[in-house]
């Protein structure tokens, strides 16, 4: 366990090896073509499904796992996703960029976007630039319709599909304010598909940019807010993808089989990189034979199955896969190891120690301000009263520091401070990532896995180490 490969972040164009692909069955929605939506904090999954979607060898994988034959034949092109990289069909930043200073229609750039898409899937496999292409439609605006209707046609008559991948939208400009424009323009043309019967769009979208309302103030837009597929791990999940990675290396596969064998859980071992469905409760008895049952001597402390995962999940009950390995890896490095198990819950509350350093700074990378937000509550109590949290970043001036950081470091600021400045606009901002939650009680609370690397107290949970 302590030599779990724990994979970075998938970058634009990367290639994934289909051997370390697990298949969690809460997660078959996103191949479903007609739910054109997917919504993820980050870490759970988004741009690992987008490069996972452009691999024929895993494609016709998950065909096959999830019983969806339809994507052995499906065509798949990127629409965006963030890419520097010149490529067949997306624009990068640069050419957003130049065309939006230019004064082009956002409707036009997608329109662009998904005719270079559709020419890609036959022999008018697109040869000129993005920007031909979007001069060509911008002259002769027919072109759209016709060539989507034909190849539409063709596709249906072939029993083929085209997907249109956007992933990283907050990449899409510098400000929000274009953000939000590009966004609800691809949006709109992405309810406009639904004229076709095989071409459709497969939107990744953050957490933060879904709760803007602002992005769906246009017809129809509920075709696709109903159907979105939330990206979520629950804890059998969880704990089948910590065995599949586990099984891949095979010293740690015939022991692991041997517990499996011992308590007589063999459906709890996942085989084809999936978890037994009918059998969902068997993981809990593997994993307290190598964990033990508890957290501690006494069941008050917690059964270690259900308290890992809590103590690793973020306000809206979510915990991220890698945070999830980082944990148990952790905790199967402690030292002192013990004698009769592989890792105990004196490993396992040192793995979320660690687990909360790492989360965070996978969080910084999306979200560059919460240092700020997060730093005057440093060896304060909580959960703590709405006043008191405004109280301390009034004292701290964070949120003009925010704005202060984001205008010179030419980052994004919260987006809830592009609608309305503030702390009651940073909260929003804050529990829309899931970072703190406003209890009914009307108190602000931050999770463990923010609240441990924070240097913030509560009074029981996981132990806040004082550092130099």
């Amino acid at each position: 366990m302590a030599h779990l490969h724990l994979s970075s972040r998938v970058e634009p164009n990367e290639q994934i090896n289909v051997d370390r692909v697990y298949f969690p069955e809460v997660h078959r929605g996103v191949l479903d073509g007609s739910r054109q939506l997917v919504v993820g904090n980050r870490g759970m999954g988004k741009s690992f499904w987008t490069h996972a979607l452009l691999s024929p060898e895993i494609r016709h994988r998950l065909a096959s796992v999830y019983k969806f034959p339809s994507l052995s034949t499906t065509h798949v092109a990127v629409g965006f996703n963030g890419s520097e990289k010149l490529g067949r069909v997306a624009p990068t930043t640069d050419q957003i960029r130049f065309s939006l200073q230019r004064g082009d229609d956002p409707d036009l750039i997608w329109r662009t976007a998904f005719l270079r898409a559709a020419r890609s899937t036959g022999p008018q496999n697109p040869t000129s630039s993005f920007d031909d292409t979007m001069e060509e439609l911008a002259k002769t605006p027919n072109v759209y319709a016709e060539t989507l209707t034909e190849t539409d046609d063709r596709l249906r008559s072939e029993n083929r599909q085209l997907i249109v991948v956007f992933d990283a939208l907050d990449r899409l400009a510098r400000s929000w304010s274009e953000i939000r424009a590009l966004t609800r323009a691809l949006l709109m043309r992405t309810v406009g598909l639904q004229s076709f019967h095989s071409i459709r769009a497969k939107i990744f979208m953050r957490v933060d940019q879904f709760a803007d309302q602002e992005l769906f103030r246009f017809p129809d837009s509920s075709k696709i807010t109903n159907d979105r597929i939330d990206l979520r791990w629950p804890a059998h999940e969880l704990y089948g993808l910590l065995l599949f990675e586990i099984m891949r290396d095979p010293r740690a596969k015939s022991s692991l089989e041997e517990v499996a064998g011992r308590v007589d859980v063999w459906n709890a071992l996942p085989t084809s990189a999936r978890l037994h469905v009918q059998s969902l409760s068997e993981p809990d008895a593997l994993i307290s034979a190598i964990a033990g049952d508890f957290m501690g001597g006494h069941k008050k402390r917690g059964r270690v199955y259900t308290w890992v995962p809590l103590h690793l999940s973020d306000a809206a009950n979510n915990c991220s896969p890698r945070t999830f390995l980082t944990a148990w890896k952790s905790a199967a490095e402690h030292i002192p190891s013990p004698s009769d198990r592989a890792v105990d819950h004196l490993g396992l509350i040192d793995g979320v120690r660690r687990a909360s350093s790492a989360r965070l700074a996978e969080l910084r990378e999306d979200y560059p301000w919460i240092d700020r937000a997060l730093e005057p509550l440093r060896r304060q109590l909580v959960p703590m009263s709405k006043d008191d949290l405004f109280s301390l970043w009034g004292k701290h001036n964070v949120v003009a520091r925010i704005l202060e950081d984001a205008e010179r470091e030419g980052l994004l600021a919260p987006i809830d401070l592009f609608v309305e400045t503030g702390p009651n606009a940073l909260l929003k901002s804050m529990t829309r990532i899931a970072v703190m939650e406003e209890r009914a009680s009307g108190k602000i609370n931050v999770p463990d896995i923010f609240r441990v690397e924070a240097q913030i107290l509560r009074k029981g949970g996981v132990a806040v180490p004082r550092k130099g």
